[in-house]
């Protein structure tokens, strides 16, 4: 019976989130069969639909008839915060048309297609945000004029303390948005000191007030309320002129805690690195700075909460473009206002071509005039000669407006491909014989996996794309997980080979004082008259296999004998046995990927000459 329920539970959970409703807390999405990711969305949701229904007569009520706690994505339901839309929709309006006001060549009205204003969505957008101290270390290359336009570079070798920055929950560097839906850039206008601290926990409020003087609150005003009902915080929303009823779209947690905090651990790094920048251009005196490593520790550790910000997203219309298909269609720009401060992030600095050949002209136009009244020129020959300059100039201005924004992009681009650049040399940098030494350095690999969250946030951005973002984001997410463990496994194999020498060592000094600096003449094998057998010297433990990795290899018959070609040739046939993907069923795949796993430990070792030398000498 319980497995029935279960799978009719599955059935409906599907059946519901095939709906064309939306759902309580999230946005309504393209349809599951569209792509991979809302295909394996579906699915979970599905489950944990299942899996909350099928317990909700001793989960979802306590002993008293009250609903209980149930986890979601973002944490928690009864712990998530939030901030109440403050601006209704016209004053988020007039907000847009006070920064088209900001500068003489933008346009003077806003407008979508047919619409003559733009089109607003009130949204509660999903944060993490974080509460961290962090103390900093820095090295860098300074670099000096050196005459002719060169500059000489000099490394700074040595770590330069930069001090402790603590980066509240009021910081814009801590709080991340939890969608992939719209551009990373947009999203810093609902960001900012305005989010204030997390309201106090009970153990706090009911400290003395000398510790809860040097709690979080103490640094910025609370104003971040619970908001566990996504409904009932978008009714709150309509009821403040946000929209109409139905129109507030509270949207999901698309992203996972643990990568929230990697991207505010960048934020927090580019942050410090600017610092860093400022002071050893202050105190060496160079003239610019490059090659900038930070080594970063979490002092003492962080605070985490599930937050929602009130924002209005705009879309507008303005000038033309052509599409894929070659035809002339209008072009679109996003906007993001804040709904608590008012302030906008536009996806372009638009720039009105009417504006700018209306001054061309005026700027020919004025000056010609004056200058034939004060001359008293021919007016005939002058207002022709008049006209055609304005007309060039009214084209060149037309060209000027449209170009900018596309000039300004580039240049940025190219900063920004110069910086992937160095970041990628450094970090793959070999160093010794046998040892990568800048792939074994964490801080270089740090500012490597930086630059990658940079690309993704910044490569193509005008086609911003959600869920070809989420499936990049997930991809260098892994790699930079993989990366990691493969580093620590590394270390830690270090570790156990510099062991293993450090007892090898041991024991030959124990022998010679025993039996004198002439041992190894006389039994060169760890046997005979003072040795104990094969295997207990240096050089005798080359006929044993300690942990079997001959064995794994299938060359339990050749041991230390065996040829680098030999080994090699061995992995690569037990390697296509024992892959998992080439096993059925769980328990098959279990025991190939620990047969693997082995396999792959026992080729590490043995194909490095250092870590083979240690090892039979075990």
């Amino acid at each position: 019976m319980r497995g029935g329920s279960s799978r009719r539970a599955l059935v409906a959970a599907a059946t519901r989130a095939r709906g064309p409703a939306p759902r309580p807390g999230w946005t309504a999405a393209a349809p599951a069969a569209s792509t991979a990711t809302a295909r394996s969305w579906l699915l979970r949701e599905a489950r944990r639909r299942a899996s909350s229904s099928s317990s909700s007569s001793s989960a979802d009520r306590d002993g008293g008839g009250r609903r209980s706690r149930r986890p979601c994505y973002g944490g928690d339901e009864t712990l998530q915060l939030g901030l109440p839309f403050e601006l209704t929709a016209e004053d988020a309006r007039r907000a847009l048309q006070r920064w088209a006001g900001q500068k003489p060549l933008r346009p003077h009205r806003l407008r979508d297609g047919a619409s003559p204003v733009p089109t607003l969505t009130p949204t509660l957008l999903p944060h993490w945000v974080f509460d961290v101290s962090v103390s900093v270390r820095y090295k860098a290359s300074a670099g000096f004029d050196a005459g002719g336009g060169k500059t000489e570079w000099v490394p700074i070798t040595t770590w330069k303390d930069g001090g402790t920055t603590r980066y509240g929950s009021d910081a814009a560097e801590t709080q991340i948005c939890a969608s992939f839906r719209h551009r990373r850039d947009l999203l810093r206008a609902v960001t900012g000191a305005h989010v204030g601290a997390f309201p106090p926990s009970k153990s706090s409020s009911s400290s003395s007030s000398s510790s809860s003087s040097s709690s979080s609150s103490s640094d910025a005003a609370v104003r971040l309320q619970p908001m566990p009902d996504a409904k009932r915080a978008a009714l709150d929303a309509a009821r403040t002129g946000a929209g109409p009823p139905g129109s507030v779209v509270v949207e999901r947690y698309g992203i996972k805690r643990s990568l929230a905090w990697e991207l505010a651990g960048r934020r927090i790094r580019e942050t410090e690195r600017a610092k860093a920048k400022k002071l050893v251009l202050a105190s060496h005196k160079c003239q610019d700075v490059k090659d900038i490593v930070l080594d970063v520790e979490l002092h003492p550790g962080r605070k985490v909460r599930a937050v929602r910000l009130p924002a209005y997203v705009a879309t507008f219309t303005h000038d033309v473009e052509m599409d894929d298909d070659g035809k002339i269609v209008d072009s679109k720009h996003a906007a993001i206002v804040c709904g608590a401060t008012g302030a906008v992030r536009v996806s372009d600095d638009v720039l009105c071509r009417d504006k700018a050949r209306l001054l061309s002209v005026l700027a020919v136009s004025v000056p010609a005039g004056i200058a034939s009244f004060v001359a008293g020129a021919d007016v005939g020959v002058l207002a022709a000669q008049t006209l055609m300059a304005s007309a060039a100039a009214a084209g060149l201005a037309g060209i000027f407006a449209r170009q900018v924004p596309r000039l300004r992009r580039e240049k940025e681009e190219s900063e920004r491909l110069v910086d992937e650049e160095r970041a990628f040399a450094a970090a793959t940098r070999h160093g010794g014989a046998n040892v990568d030494a800048a792939w074994m350095d964490e801080p270089t690999q740090q500012r490597r996996d930086d630059v990658e969250w940079g690309r993704w946030k910044e490569t193509d951005k005008t086609n911003w794309d959600e869920h070809k973002r989420e499936e990049w984001a997930a991809s260098i997410w892994a790699w930079q997980r993989i990366r990691r463990r493969e580093r620590d496994e590394r270390r830690e194999r270090l570790l156990l080979n510099r062991a293993r020498a450090d007892e090898a060592e041991r024991r030959d000094e124990e022998k010679e004082r025993r039996w004198g600096p002439e041992w190894r003449k006389e039994n060169p094998d760890g046997g005979g008259k003072h040795g104990r057998g094969k295997g207990f010297g240096l050089r005798g433990g080359r006929d044993r296999d300690r942990d079997g990795f001959y064995e794994a290899l299938g060359l339990q018959s050749k041991l230390s004998s065996a040829t680098a070609e030999e080994i090699k040739a061995s992995y690569r046939r037990e390697a296509m046995e024992w892959h998992p993907d080439k096993h059925q069923g769980e328990a098959a795949k279990k025991r190939a990927a620990k047969n693997f796993r082995k396999l792959q430990t026992a080729y590490k070792t043995l194909s490095d000459a250092n870590s083979r030398r240690v090892y039979d000498g075990l």
